[in-house]
């Protein structure tokens, strides 16, 4: 803030304000690249597109998805009562097999797959559905080859007279030399096995699921226990700030910044748009290499440190100071106690919003916000993009959309219209569906308030690394490991 004139001081003597000129051309090349950014998403939205359009292997994708699912499912039935009903209400009461076939469904009907096709029958059948998944069959054994096969393995666990033994037998070998050992291929032998009498089968089959289902409810058990201490440690939190034994101010970033609306906006823009051109024409000179996009998108944001860096740097200012990146010698108590708030809120308007959705029967694309690489990639991309996720990301997002568009915003707006601007400005790139929007809206405006009452960007920062953390551990630990 400009320090006031002493009275009877000779004002021609003072040194004029220090101003940072930004050439227009840059900012309106940059203007367009960031409403490209934002406004492209809204393309498939718009649209009712299918969030399967964005995927690159939906049948693998979505046969890992079901077939865990389905695993866990079974294992949480034969678990202990609490377990189950715990497991039940969180998913919402849904019946996992009714989802994953309307799933399938919609697959068969958008790739031609002769595993989707299978997996999509053997719903069916499990669904008493018997006429449809005849008729599928039927449809199926025109194709002729491994469809007929497929079309023999389904007829022999559900429909007409039983199989004989040894017919029994060479058809579970078929089944176990073909498929993956997942639910679909043990629900198959388990059902042929019934049908003749065939024990032994139909025991290691009914085991191998139990099996893989008791180490992921283990697994969802350790994730449980790990948001239900978030949850405490924010309640605590949450009850000694609301009691005033807590104080929330972290640092003491100028709040409205010490910067003009134009050259706030110049400077967002080109943190912004800046490296989406860069990637962009990174593609178009180089053969795109997928193993190396997460490190392109990394390396594509350093320019964003020195734009900011450079322009602080011409106002002798400094980023530690600007956004409140050194907390207080009394601020790091209160940095760690609104840290667990916003982890501890965002996780229940999660739930809040999921809830909300499943009665309304809104339900969320399983393909909406899906990352097939984390599920898919090698070592090294698996680990670039997680770095990208959790570390990289939330320090380029928070500086940009609080840091920069927030405090520019703040400049001409109050709080709350500042807070819910910039978070629909942060939500709109995301391209999620309705509830994954919603989600991230909220989050965007619980870190663009707790940036006003602390006077620092690290709550919010910790609590987005946090939230991106969480996420996909989700998916790491139920789908990949």
């Amino acid at each position: 803030m400009t320090e006031p004139v002493p009275e009877g001081a000779d004002t021609e003597a003072l040194p004029p304000a220090p101003r940072s000129r930004f050439s227009i051309l840059v900012t309106a090349v940059c203007s367009i690249v960031v409403a490209v950014y934002i406004g492209l998403p809204l393309g498939p939205l718009l649209r009712d597109a299918s969030p399967l359009t964005q995927l690159e292997r939906p049948v693998e994708s979505l046969q890992r998805l079901v077939t865990r699912e389905l695993d866990l499912d079974e294992a949480m039935r034969q678990g202990p009562r609490w377990q189950w009903r715990l497991y039940w209400f969180l998913n919402g009461g849904d019946d996992p097999r009714r989802e994953a076939r309307t799933s399938y469904e919609e697959v068969v009907n958008a790739v031609d797959s002769d595993a989707a096709f299978l997996g999509w029958t053997i719903l069916l059948a499990e669904s008493r559905q018997t006429r449809r998944a005849q008729d599928a069959i039927a449809h199926w054994e025109e194709r002729g080859g491994g469809a007929t096969r497929m079309a023999d393995w389904v007829r022999a666990a559900y429909f007409g007279p039983p199989p004989g033994r040894e017919t029994a037998r060479a058809l579970i070998g078929e089944i176990r030399e073909g498929l993956e050992p997942d639910w679909f291929a043990d629900t198959l032998v388990e059902r042929i096995a019934a049908r003749v009498g065939d024990a032994t089968d139909g025991g290691r089959a009914k085991a191998a699921v139990l099996a893989r289902g008791t180490a992921l409810a283990g697994r969802v058990r350790a994730l449980w226990a790990l948001v239900t201490i978030l949850l405490a440690g924010g309640a605590v939190a949450l009850v000694a700030a609301l009691a005033g034994r807590g104080m929330t101010r972290v640092a003491d970033a100028p709040l409205p910044p010490e910067w003009s609306t134009a050259d706030g906006y110049a400077l967002f823009v080109r943190v912004l748009g800046g490296p989406q051109a860069i990637v962009l024409g990174a593609y178009f000179l180089v053969r795109r290499v997928a193993a190396l996009d997460g490190a392109l998108s990394l390396a594509a944001d350093l320019p964003v440190f020195l734009w900011v860096g450079g322009y602080l740097h011409r106002r002798d200012a400094s980023a530690c100071a600007t956004f409140g990146l050194v907390p207080r010698r009394d601020g790091w108590a209160p940095l760690l106690g609104v840290t667990l708030i916003l982890v501890a809120v965002a996780l229940v308007s999660d739930a809040v919003i999921d809830t909300s959705s499943t009665l309304l029967g809104v339900r969320a694309h399983w393909a909406d916000g899906f990352s097939e690489d984390l599920l898919w990639a090698s070592r090294w991309t698996f680990v670039t993009n997680t770095f990208a996720t959790t570390v990289w990301a939330p320090v380029i997002e928070e500086l940009t959309f609080r840091g920069l568009l927030y405090a520019t915003l703040r400049t001409r707006l109050g709080v709350a219209p500042a807070a819910l601007l910039s978070a629909v400005v942060f939500a709109l790139p995301h391209g999620y569906a309705a509830a994954g929007s919603l989600s991230v809206l909220v989050s965007g405006v619980l870190w663009a308030l707790a940036y006003e009452r602390t006077r620092s960007l690290l709550p919010g920062l910790l609590a987005h690394s946090a939230n991106n953390v969480l996420s996909p551990l989700w998916l790491v630990a139920l789908l990949r490991a």
